[in-house]
């Protein structure tokens, strides 16, 4: 009932529409059009027909009545195909949306996996550098880091940064191939944010 009362309602809004005028003017020429014109016709018919021909004048005093009526007929007819259509759209629109929104989330999740393996030769020749090389590699996480942040907050947003950047629970390990205290905490370092990224990568919270 809810949805034919609003069909009723719409139909008799576009009905009043189609004069033009604003609400109150086209509702009392709607309305009161009809009935002025039915009476007018009524009276000259009077004066036209014969007293016999009484039914030929009723019939065409009625017909402005029936303007208002039928108007109303043809726009019943239309007002429930142009709602359909008009859901119709907007579940395409919901649609295409939820479509752009899994696109977006699985091109995020092949860039974060991106990132995360590309930190793994990283690591990998951090356990086998010599005394020459450790400030290159200490480079060289710094930039991974700042590339991988700067991504994130660009394309997830500052939650997701946080996320990546957290070092609360940072314990700088000792490692026994570390080369010094700076070699064990870079590899420390690479380790914890290694472990926040997987963290985004396995959570839809920070899609």
């Amino acid at each position: 009932m809810g949805y034919w009362r609003m069909v009723l309602r719409r139909a008799v809004q576009e009905t009043v529409n189609d004069t033009k005028l604003d609400t109150w003017a086209g509702a009392m020429l709607v309305l009161a059009g009809p009935v002025l014109v039915s009476g007018v016709l009524w009276l000259l018919l009077d004066y036209a027909l014969p007293d016999s021909a009484e039914w030929a004048r009723m019939v065409a005093a009625a017909v402005p009545l029936l303007t208002m009526p039928v108007a109303l007929a043809m726009r019943l007819a239309t007002v429930p195909a142009a709602l359909h259509g008009a859901a119709t759209e907007r579940i395409a629109e919901l649609e295409q949306q939820l479509a752009d929104l899994e696109s977006t989330r699985a091109r995020t999740r092949a860039t974060l996996m991106r990132l995360y393996s590309d930190a793994q030769p990283i690591l990998d020749r951090g356990l086998e550098i010599t005394p020459v090389d450790l400030a290159g590699f200490i480079s060289e996480i710094e930039i991974w880091i700042s590339a991988t942040a700067t991504w994130i907050a660009e394309h997830m947003g500052e939650a997701a940064l946080s996320r990546f950047t957290d070092r609360s629970g940072w314990r700088s390990a000792h490692f026994p191939a570390a080369l010094n205290p700076d070699h064990g905490r870079a590899i420390s370092l690479l380790t914890l944010c290694r472990t926040n990224l997987r963290a985004l990568i396995e959570s839809e919270a920070w899609s």
